[in-house]
């Protein structure tokens, strides 16, 4: 390995999320983003749910913060994953998503950025189990390698330049 780099397991990098009941608060409105709510060609959220804490889903449990990646753990391969834009600081998402909360250490956009390669893909293809609704589980996911510069100023240069390739090819394929 090359010196500078750090090879570690997702789950040691991650904060731990809280997981919350909304019908606690049986009239307090909050926003849900279900699994069907993020695009897997664009990654990002493209449709939301306004309801009442006693109207929430059984699946509404897992709070998202500003900057948390989330990853659909239900389909994997499907790639239903982005990064949770300050709109939506402090609402529900789904069980069906691992919610992925930096450490300090980290990059939230490096490790998007790795959640998206093939070769994690590939992992959560092996790992899926289940005929006709094929799910990972967080443990699965925690348990993934991830190989990162110990600096953040080269994390944010890695992911400067993900991000100019990422933007090409978002217009090229809206052209």
């Amino acid at each position: 390995m090359k010196k500078g780099w750090e090879v570690k397991k997702l789950g040691e990098i991650l904060h731990k999320t809280e997981t919350i009941n909304p019908m606690q608060n049986p009239n307090k409105e909050f926003i849900y983003i279900d699994v069907s709510s993020v695009n897997n060609e664009t990654f990002s959220i493209e449709s939301t749910t306004l309801l009442k804490g006693k109207n929430a889903p059984s699946r509404a449990r897992k709070l998202i913060r500003t900057n948390d990646v989330i990853f659909a753990t239900v389909r994997p391969t499907l790639r239903r994953i982005c990064i949770i834009p300050e709109e939506y600081d402090n609402q529900v998402c789904s069980t069906g998503y691992f919610v992925l909360r930096m450490k300090e250490q980290i990059n939230h956009k490096y490790v998007f950025y790795y959640l998206l390669t093939d070769g994690f893909n590939k992992k959560m293809e092996r790992l899926q189990k289940g005929a006709s609704y094929p799910a990972v589980t967080d443990g699965d996911v925690r348990e993934q390698i991830i190989v990162y510069p110990k600096t953040l100023p080269e994390q944010k240069r890695i992911v400067g330049i993900l991000d100019q390739v990422f933007a090409a090819i978002s217009t090229a394929k809206a052209n």
